[in-house]
């Protein structure tokens, strides 16, 4: 059996909360000004998000590529509430949307989880 390398155990764990953390988005409050197709587009990635984890933590190539898309997907549709969410405390989860996603990312292309993924069948 191989072993997961620290950095993908990482990521899996920090993309899995964050996934769950970003599950009630449409319920939470201060909400109301975000259009519907980015907070229920955020719901889906959540979602993928939590599959991606999965794969991740089973050292499965498709885990990683689902990984990288789920991340890079999340990470633009977070950046223009960096400057444009409505209050003061969506513009801080966009900013933690896209820093998670980015180190995310950085985790899982590193040369050792990168080898991890190369040994996969």
């Amino acid at each position: 059996m191989r072993s997961r390398p620290l950095p993908v155990t990482v990521a899996a764990v920090i993309q899995a909360l964050f996934s769950l953390l970003s599950l009630p988005g449409p319920l939470l409050p201060g909400s109301e000004g975000v259009p519907a197709g980015v907070l229920y587009s955020g719901v889906v990635l959540a979602v993928v998000g939590l599959v991606a984890s999965a794969g991740l933590w089973m050292l499965k190539k498709w885990g990683l590529w689902l990984t990288i898309i789920v991340n890079a997907l999340g990470g633009l549709s977070a950046a223009p509430g960096v400057v444009a969410a409505p209050n003061a405390a969506l513009q801080a989860a966009a900013v933690a949307g896209v820093v998670v996603s980015a180190l995310i990312i950085v985790l899982v292309v590193l040369p050792t989880s990168r080898r991890a993924f190369a040994a996969s069948y």
